[in-house]
């Protein structure tokens, strides 16, 4: 099956807007230890969004509008008490909410532990994709 020409385009333009959004988001946390603390959102809000998204690709039994958003998405909220922080305003208790966002800094391993949380929520997305979406006779 070969994708027409201005969808595999499209899907270029999404990869690098993507990639633009999370550099942007990457280069906002330089002064706080970036790698940790964007790893640290970035899986976690990335996390959630696969979940959701496997969720209704197996509700849907298709593919969900826009994957690559949703993951800036959940990253988003997840770290949006950090924009809260840059604003003046400091973390509170309340700021859990937003997927935990004190608490994940917490977790053993750290990033390691989301690296393989978000690869596992990944693996079932996939797998979901992979048994939900075929085509029904």
């Amino acid at each position: 099956m070969t994708l027409p020409r201005g969808r595999v385009l499209a899907t270029c333009l999404w990869c690098v807007l993507a990639l633009v959004v999370e550099g942007y988001l990457y280069a906002a946390y330089r002064v706080h230890e970036a790698r940790f603390h964007w790893f640290t959102h970035f899986f976690a809000g990335a996390s959630v969004a696969l979940l959701i998204m496997s969720a209704v690709a197996y509700r849907t039994r298709r593919p969900v509008r826009f994957p690559l958003l949703w993951p800036i998405l959940g990253h988003l909220i997840a770290m949006f008490p950090d924009l809260l922080f840059s604003a003046g305003i400091a973390h509170e208790r309340w700021m859990e909410v937003f997927l935990g966002h004190l608490s994940t800094h917490f977790v053993a391993g750290r990033n390691v532990t989301w690296f393989v949380v978000f690869l596992a929520c990944l693996a079932l997305y996939l797998a979901v994709l992979d048994r939900r979406t075929v085509e029904q006779p």
